[in-house]
């Protein structure tokens, strides 16, 4: 049997398209390779193996020899052992130094020179062996590159500028070559550093963790650990302004903690005895004692990481269609540059004859050439698409929306209608008591009755498990009503219960057992009928003398509910509502919450359907539900968007997208971020082509030089990436 392993490795300089063609054209020939996927935003090459056919750290070495990029296996305690791994690390910056300051000088000697005493003919010479150094100094680290590319058929970026500065230098022109070497090192180190600034910039956001944790022991001692070495069971000491270290139960102490590192919500909720607490999340003014779920690699903030690094790995369709854009892209430019290099000189000779063809002209039309042989370069092109999704999938996670792909980030984008479940989703999930009514005729006036209903219906319940009982005492308690100790209780499956309160016995049930009890008075019977005609459940509390009243509890909807739904329809979007439940209730929650339009009484595969027909007339149709019971109607819409919670790691697992504070607000929020993000990498697209468009016109007409070409690139790049950083920063899109 084949055993396939998959290891990761880290690529100093894996910025670009460009290096992921060097880096495959590295491996592809190795036995025991699979396949190899690349996180240009991390730097991580990831490579699936055959065991025994292939080694991780010798492939290391090897990729680092082959391609001059150090490469180190994540997991290892050293670096790549290649020759050139200090070079490729620290060969770019150096070599660049070394190009700028052999051309400064150059320039000085040219112009300052005979100001000094040197003849003109002297200083021309000290100009051009400064600049031929500036060339070799730029080459070092360049030239090796360009060799590799050409033998491998690769038109990358160092072969287009390789071949440039060596046709300048060709034609005599040591300035421009020399300007070329310069300009181009600046670009790759300045390009390197801005997504440099990104990934750390991205790193802050999600690793907010702590590294250590004060871990109680049996004698009470406290001692400082590494928190990755927390396991179940132990206790630990969380102290007022510290980050939370593990996933965990609070055993001793009440205090408030800031989520927002997990759901995004500014507001402290108070916690505990008895409550969870997530790692990443900060403790406010009280001491807290907690008992570890499990170790810090099974914390909620530990997944959402990963989710988040997963989805950096991999490729929105724009980003991938610009990758083949570029494909073709750049073999056009080079043809093109090759025509302006040849076609003039050649139609000259055919028309003109030899005599036409001069030494003049055949330089003016390859220096244009050439120009257009630097703006072949796709860089800013390609690199303005990841470097966008990456920093908006940030940004999401951030404000507690987990985003499992830049493809979800991009079609959420583009959505039209959204479908919502009803249960859990736009309502609580939980029925609440929403009207208490004595009976006609009950002892007192009704404010006093409909309290003691409440009290006594309250007992009952506390002592059962029926959710409606249980929802009827923590009614009770939320209005601060002293619910007393219920004596033989005794639970009616499907029906009701039974109870002694303060020496007397109450039925408390559905309006059937009350009748079959033969204790529902006739007047007490047409209300009870009357109350089924609303929205809800209504359970019925009498005495062996008579019925006391009834409660009636309904699952209500959720507070921000209305609000996001109103906001939806003014970023034009159509809602549904999709439900089980009967077409009254339906109905009901959808005019409370002004929803478009509600489809009730519906089987899970009736709302694949009706996802399917919203699809079809409204155009890409997503689905807001519970992650788990709603499944197959998830699965059928363009995007699927869970109210996960903290606490729900199957959400994590189900859908495209997790709102983790279990709250709609953030909705809105990511439909216009996600409009955002698409208006970026459309900006940045629209700027990288259009510069280069305006260059190559330029250069056709002979108005743009090497230098300018490249400043442009340069230039270029450092604006969509600075672009597209913004949206980190922005808390509104």
């Amino acid at each position: 049997m084949t055993n396939r392993s998959r290891c990761a490795f880290r690529v100093h300089g894996l910025d670009c398209d460009h290096e992921v063609e060097l880096l495959r054209a590295a491996v592809k020939d190795l036995p025991g390779v699979e396949s190899l996927g690349f996180d240009l935003m991390n730097g991580l090459m990831t490579v699936d193996y055959i065991e025994g056919e292939i080694e991780p750290s010798r492939l290391a070495r090897t990729i680092s020899r082959r391609t001059g990029l150090a490469t180190t296996l994540v997991g290892s305690e050293s670096e790549s052992e290649s020759a050139g791994s200090w070079w490729a690390r620290h060969g770019l910056l150096s070599s660049t130094i070394a190009s700028g300051a052999a051309l400064a000088l150059g320039l000085a000697a040219g112009w300052f020179g005979p100001h000094l005493g040197m003849s003109p003919e002297d200083a021309g010479r000290a100009r051009a062996v400064l600049c031929a150094l500036a060339v070799v100094a730029g080459g070092i680290w360049l030239f090796p590159r360009t060799v590799r590319g050409i033998l491998s058929v690769r038109l990358g970026i160092e072969v287009l500028m390789g071949l440039a500065i060596v046709g300048a230098a060709a034609l005599g022109q040591w300035d421009e070559a020399a300007t070329v070497a310069f300009l181009f090192g600046v670009s790759e180190s300045l390009e390197a550093a801005s997504i440099h600034r990104a990934r750390r910039a991205v790193r802050r956001l999600l690793e907010v963790t702590p590294e250590t944790a004060e871990r109680i022991g049996p004698d009470g001692v406290v001692e400082t650990i590494a928190a990755d070495q927390i396991v179940a069971g132990d206790h630990v000491l969380v102290r007022a302004g510290d980050r939370v270290p593990i996933d965990g139960t609070i055993v001793k102490g009440t205090s408030s903690l800031d989520e927002k590192t997990i759901t995004g919500e500014s507001v402290p909720v108070s916690r505990g005895p008895g409550e969870l607490v997530h790692a990443g999340t900060v403790n406010g003014e009280g001491t807290l004692e907690v008992e570890a779920s499990g170790p810090l690699d099974d914390a909620l903030i530990t997944r959402i990481v990963e989710q988040v690094r997963a989805a950096q790995a991999g490729r929105a369709p724009v980003e991938r269609r610009i990758s083949r854009f570029a494909r073709y892209y750049t073999p056009a430019v080079v043809i093109v540059a090759v025509l302006v290099m040849t076609v003039p000189p050649l139609q000259a000779w055919l028309f003109g004859g030899a005599q036409a063809v001069s030494w003049p002209l055949f330089r003016e039309w390859f220096m244009r050439g050439l120009v257009v042989l630097v703006i072949a370069c796709p860089c800013a092109l390609v690199i303005a698409t990841p470097v966008a999704v990456v920093s908006g999938l940030a940004a999401a996670a951030r404000r507690g929306v987990l985003i499992k792909g830049g493809e979800f980030l991009e079609q959420v984008g583009r959505l039209r209608a959204l479908a919502f479940d009803k249960t859990g989703t736009l309502t609580l999930g939980r029925p609440d008591v929403v009207e208490v009514v004595s009976a006609p005729g009950a002892n007192g006036d009704g404010d006093v009755d409909g309290q003691r209903v409440l009290r006594i219906a309250a007992a009952l319940g506390d002592r059962g498990g029926h959710v409606l009982g249980k929802a009827i005492a923590r009614h009770a308690r939320d209005l601060r009503i002293d619910v007393p100790m219920a004596d033989d209780y005794q639970a009616i499956p499907g029906k009701g219960a039974l109870g002694m309160v303060d020496q007397v016995e109450y039925h408390m049930g559905s309006h059937r057992y009350i009748d079959e009890a033969g204790l529902c008075h006739p007047e007490f019977h047409d209300e009870l009928d009357k109350a089924a005609a609303d929205v809800g459940t209504s359970v019925a509390l009498t005495t062996a003398a008579g019925p006391l009243g009834w409660i009636r509890l309904a699952d209500q909807p959720r507070p921000e509910a209305a609000e996001v739904v109103a906001e939806l329809h003014k970023l034009g979007l159509q809602t549904v509502m999709l439900t089980g439940d009967n077409s009254r209730t339906a109905a009901a929650v959808a005019r409370e919450l002004g929803v478009g339009d509600q489809r009730a009484e519906l089987l899970p595969a009736d709302k694949v359907s009706a996802v399917d027909e919203y699809a079809r007339t409204h155009g890409p149709t997503g689905m807001v539900g519970d992650g788990v019971n709603d499944a197959p109607a998830l699965a059928a819409a363009r995007v699927s968007v869970a109210l996960g919670g903290v606490s729900s790691g199957a959400a994590l697992e189900t859908a495209d997208i997790v709102l983790m504070a279990d709250d709609l607000r953030p909705l809105p929020w990511l439909i216009r971020h996600s409009r955002a993000t698409l208006r970026m990498i459309h900006q940045n697209i629209a700027l990288a082509i259009g510069t280069k468009a305006v260059v190559l016109v330029l250069a056709l007409f002979g108005m743009a030089t090497l230098w300018m070409a490249i400043a442009a690139d340069v230039g270029t790049t450092l604006v969509v990436v600075a672009n597209a950083l913004r949206l980190l920063r922005s808390d509104d899109a």
